[in-house]
């Protein structure tokens, strides 16, 4: 049966030329000649034509993904919170008058716990998630009992902790860490889903019970170990004060006087300040996770102290809209009594960059801890220096504040230069930078001021304040930086480090795009990239090491409480802020490849032409206890730490999307046997993750 055909196909046949077989002879031969000079030109032109495909490709690909990043993925949800925003023009604008939330969420009061005795804190949480305005733009977060940053918590050496959270999320498990505690006998309790627990399940509450050692007090803080819930604002402060001499023994009394006589602070404030997203972070690490990305990280949009800041709203990405309100004068300040000095206790809260931190010339700085309560030494040259840095994700630090008086000044956040976007920084030709980012994002200002105001405070208005986000304006100049990564612990910390250790480990860690895995950017460490355990679907603690799954991988310690030397050589070209669960280490050595040398930087003892098996090569004098440590790019760390402390504990870089794309280990520290479980009751039938 023959095809009927279409009208349109009727007059496309009506129209097309005569059969060239019926042509006379003469108009085939010139047809055939004009074919073959096309076709020579064709020939010709190849070569051409594919160079120019090849110079194109890179700018089609840079353009995909600034597409990808700045439009596709958040888009549609963006123009949805125009209309739906939660909170009204009048009612923000209300506030920001007296935006006090850097004062308030930064308050400590360590005279209600270092004069007591150790008491047992029982707090109840509910998880909850709402769109809030942290720097003007409206955005879905993470609360805590409605608050965000979630509730501070302080308590006193030796203190127990009782924290009954409820997910009353709709859709997601959550865990929370205590970073920086041991949590010496409470591993069960260290918050990290596929490790030490089950990921707590929408409408179900999970007890944290845990008693905080005897020997460790400082600043920490606590986060989301779920997902990337910590990069949309699922953490808060965790403040251990060291308890006053005269409720020590009599033995001590002598040697030990309170913190604020020994470093001479009148109060006491905790700045948790990082980098922030306007797209919610589970749409930033899908587009890092992403082969197009090609494993660049995405760049932050602002900055945020205590839950504060201010977004310049003239600076959103067309492509990308935003609900935000608000002057980008209008920055949130920070209020001192102008006749006290301060220890001001740092944590940095971000997923991305390092931070320092600047005050007005003329305002003196004293180091005094870093990563919790580890003292350090300040050279005798940072003496008179005004700013502070840089302290990398995770990390923090304690230092004497002594304010100028009677003045108004100003406190300065800067990015870290080698994560900033080379579309955003300061033109200034003081400034080296070395951006790891192909694409940028034009609406960071990497350097914010936030104002000083001393109180007492005017009843009608807040005093003038100095230009909050210029790119000229209180610039934190290079030599007036204390560099926080040089400074040595004190000589009573280094007292206890040994002079060599017992046991030497080596890993190699570097994010890789491989073909296998879709040339998606993971996170290796000797070349297992880590994933939850899921088969069997039990944490890690309730498993012998025999069942783990193939995305473990550990370094055993056995059971002997040695010390323990690690070697973690970083082969990407870029650093990583690396942390311990469980431990404190001494970083007894750290190295970073010249640039353009063509090095690797790796580090291996045994190979090294100054191996000698009897003698140390570290010159330990410079030695710092830390828990959480930036290893530099094509370079390497040697981490020092007694293996005391059993149990599982994750090690990992705290860069958000590094983390989310694998780049993490785990220390199985106290068991000498692969088919034993150190907490065999995880593992019981009917007590499966849900991964």
């Amino acid at each position: 049966m023959q095809r009927r055909l279409s009208k349109r196909q009727q007059q496309q046949d009506a129209t097309k030329s005569p059969d060239a077989t019926a042509q006379p002879v003469e108009q085939q031969q010139k047809t055939e000649a004009n074919d073959k000079r096309r076709g020579s030109k064709t020939t010709l032109h190849t070569p051409s034509i594919l160079i120019a495909l090849v110079c194109i490709l890179p700018f089609l690909a840079t353009v995909v993904l600034f597409v990808r990043y700045y439009y596709e993925s958040n888009n549609d949800d963006s123009i949805n919170r125009l209309s739906n925003s939660l909170h009204d023009h009048e009612s923000i604008s209300s506030t920001l008058k007296y935006d006090n939330r850097i004062h308030e969420n930064g308050r400590l009061r360590p005279e209600d716990h270092i004069h007591r005795g150790a008491i047992t804190q029982t707090l109840n949480w509910s998880v909850t998630a709402g769109q809030r305005r942290p720097d003007g733009v409206d955005k879905r977060i993470y609360l805590i009992n409605d608050m965000f940053p979630g509730p501070s918590i302080e308590a006193r050496s030796g203190d127990t902790l009782q924290i009954l959270v409820h997910n009353n999320l709709e859709d997601e498990q959550i865990s929370l860490h205590w970073h920086g505690l041991n949590m010496r006998g409470a591993n069960t309790m260290d918050g990290v889903i596929g490790v030490t627990q089950c990921g707590i399940q929408p409408g179900q509450s999970f007890w944290y019970n845990f008693t905080i050692s005897e020997t460790q007090s400082g600043t920490f803080w606590y986060h989301a170990h779920s997902a990337v819930q910590r990069a949309d604002g699922l953490y808060g402060s965790l403040v251990v004060h060291r308890p006053d001499s005269t409720l020590v023994s009599p033995n001590e009394r002598s040697e030990m006087v309170s913190d604020s006589v020994k470093y001479g602070y009148d109060k006491e404030i905790v700045l948790m300040i990082g980098d922030w997203y306007h797209r919610t972070a589970t749409d930033v690490a899908s587009w890092y996770l992403w082969w197009g990305s090609m494993g660049y990280e995405p760049v932050p949009d602002s900055l945020l102290v205590n839950g504060a800041g201010r977004f310049n709203c003239s600076r959103a990405v067309r492509a990308r809209p935003l609900d935000c309100i608000g002057s980008a004068d209008e920055m949130p300040p920070l209020i001192l009594d102008g006749n006290s000095s301060y220890r001001v206790r740092v944590v940095n809260t971000g997923s991305l960059t390092g931070i320092i931190l600047g005050f007005a010339p003329g305002t003196s700085i004293q180091v005094i801890t870093i990563d919790g309560g580890n003292p350090v030494e300040m050279e005798a040259v940072d003496g008179g220096r005004s700013s502070v840095g840089i302290l990398f994700p995770g990390q923090r630090v304690d230092f004497v504040l002594r304010p100028l008086k009677g003045q108004t000044s100003w406190m300065t956040v800067k990015m870290d230069d080698s994560y900033v976007s080379p579309y955003t920084l300061y033109k200034t030709a003081e400034l080296s930078v070395s951006s790891d980012f192909t694409i940028g994002n034009p609406a960071l200002v990497p350097q914010q001021s936030f104002p000083i105001f001393q109180t007492p405070l005017p009843s009608d208005s807040l005093p003038s304040s100095p230009t909050a986000q210029s790119n000229n304006t209180n610039d934190i100049e290079e030599d007036d930086i204390i560099n926080i990564n040089t400074l040595p612990s004190t000589r009573t910390l280094l007292s206890s480090l040994p002079p060599k250790s017992e046991q030497t480990h080596i890993v190699y860690t570097k994010v890789e795009k491989l073909s296998r895995l879709d040339n998606i950017p993971h996170g290796f460490f000797n070349r297992t990239t880590w994933k939850i355990q899921s088969d069997p679907p039990y944490p890690l603690l309730g498993l012998p090491r025999n069942q783990w799954d193939k995305h473990q991988f550990a370094v055993s310690t056995g059971n002997k409480n040695g010390w323990v030397d690690l070697v973690v050589n970083n082969l990407d070209e870029g650093a990583h802020p690396f942390h311990l669960h469980g431990y404190n280490f001494y970083v007894v050595d750290i190295y970073e490849s010249p640039e353009g040398s063509g090095r690797w930087g790796s580090y291996n003892p045994w190979t090294s032409p100054s191996f000698n098996e009897n003698i140390d090569p570290y010159d330990l004098t410079k030695a710092v206890l830390r828990d959480t440590v930036q290893i530099p790019r094509r370079g390497y760390a040697v981490l020092r730490f007694k293996a005391d402390n059993p149990g599982v504990w994750l090690f990992h870089c705290h860069v958000m999307w590094h983390l989310a794309g694998g780049m993490a280990m785990v220390i199985d520290s106290g068991s000498g046997d692969d088919s034993v479980a150190h907490e065999p009751w995880l593992a019981e039938e009917g007590m499966e993750c849900r991964v």
